[in-house]
Formats: C-alpha cells, sequence, structure tokens
C-alpha cells in the first residue's frame, strides 16, 4: 500500500514535469527517458505485487495444511482417550476379578490348611487307636 502511494505520488510528480516540459523546449528525447522509466517502476512495482500475491498464497496453502494437520491431530487425540479410557475400564475389570481369585485362593488355602489340620489329627486318632 505504501509502495502504491509512493508510486502514485512519483507519477503526479511526473506528469508535473510532463506538463513543465511540454510548455518548455525540452527535448522529446527527455520525455521519452522520464516515461520510460515510469515504466520501468511501474513494471518492478507489478513484479513486487505479484511476488506478494504469490507469497500470500503460499502462507494461505501452508496455514490450510497446519489446520488439517491440528484437526487431524485433535481426532487422533479423542481416539486415543477413548481408547484410553476403554482400556482403564478393562483394566479396572480384570483387576477386580484379580482381586475375587485372590481371595478364593486364599479361602481355598485355608480350607485346605483346615482339612490338612483336621486329617492330622485323624491320622493322630487312627494311630493311638491301632496302638
Amino acid at each position: 500500500n505504501e509502495s502504491l502511494l509512493q508510486l502514485q505520488l512519483e507519477n503526479t510528480h511526473l506528469r508535473s514535469k510532463l506538463d513543465a516540459l511540454l510548455n518548455t523546449d525540452e527535448s522529446k528525447s527527455e520525455l521519452l527517458s522520464l516515461l520510460q522509466q515510469q515504466t520501468l517502476d511501474n513494471e518492478q512495482l507489478q513484479q513486487k505485487v505479484q511476488m506478494l500475491n504469490s507469497g500470500v498464497v503460499e502462507i494461505d496453502k501452508e496455514r490450510k495444511r497446519l489446520v488439517k494437520a491440528a484437526h487431524s491431530a485433535q481426532v487422533d487425540l479423542d481416539m486415543l482417550r477413548h481408547q484410553h479410557d476403554e482400556v482403564s475400564q478393562h483394566l479396572q475389570m480384570r483387576e477386580m476379578e484379580i482381586e475375587s481369585l485372590v481371595d478364593r485362593v486364599r479361602e481355598q488355602e485355608r480350607r485346605l490348611e483346615s482339612a490338612s489340620t483336621e486329617n492330622s489329627e485323624l491320622v493322630n486318632q487312627l494311630g493311638q487307636v491301632n496302638t
């Protein structure tokens, strides 16, 4: 925008010079030189504008790619959180099953120990009866 404004001011200045030259006996070659310089300046400005436009297009493409990647990452994160919740719930169920099995094993060990003690007492009693 500043370059465009500057070019417009320069264009106005050159027109003033052109008007002044037309009112004098200056050579046509100087007028042509001024017009060629203005044309060159306009072409250079046009090239800069095109470069800026292509830069903006590339930046927009990168922004869209990053937005898409961020969305994809968010979807992946949500899916992983869901899987984490499912695995955590499954793990809790397995832990409860393990605790239940441990309790059953302890009860069976206690019964086995009690039965073993009773068996030993019966063996002792049987041994006393046989003697």
